[in-house]
């Protein structure tokens, strides 16, 4: 097998009936601050992946929207590491603002978790 054909593309998840079906699957991979929610389709060449900071623990939109944005660069750092397909969702569930640094060590660490 070549090692194109292992390269994962990383999009955007969008499709409310993925979400459903994300969030009816209970169980979840954990690190200190991160809940991974996945769904693997072993024919999809995509990685289709949604972040998300509950409202709960950030009330100013601004640091929401900053997590997200760190969540994001988190997962973009990771993407030739991808070594599945399907559609993932990554929620912080932290209390306090994090470094980007962060981000991307537990990002990667919980997609190496889920590979072994």
């Amino acid at each position: 097998m070549s090692l194109q054909n292992n390269k994962f593309t990383l999009k955007r998840l969008k499709s409310k009936n993925t979400l459903d079906a994300l969030f009816s699957n209970k169980n979840g991979h954990n690190t200190k601050s991160l809940v991974l929610k996945v769904l693997k389709k072993e024919k999809e060449s995509f990685l289709f992946a949604g972040v998300s900071v509950p409202k709960k623990n950030f009330k100013k939109a601004v640091d929401r929207n900053k997590i997200k944005r760190q969540l994001r660069e988190g997962l973009k750092k990771i993407e030739h590491k991808l070594h599945f397909g399907g559609s993932c969702m990554l929620i912080y569930k932290g209390k306090k603002l994090p470094l980007t640094s962060e981000i991307i060590d537990e990002t990667e660490s919980l997609f190496f978790n889920l590979k072994n």
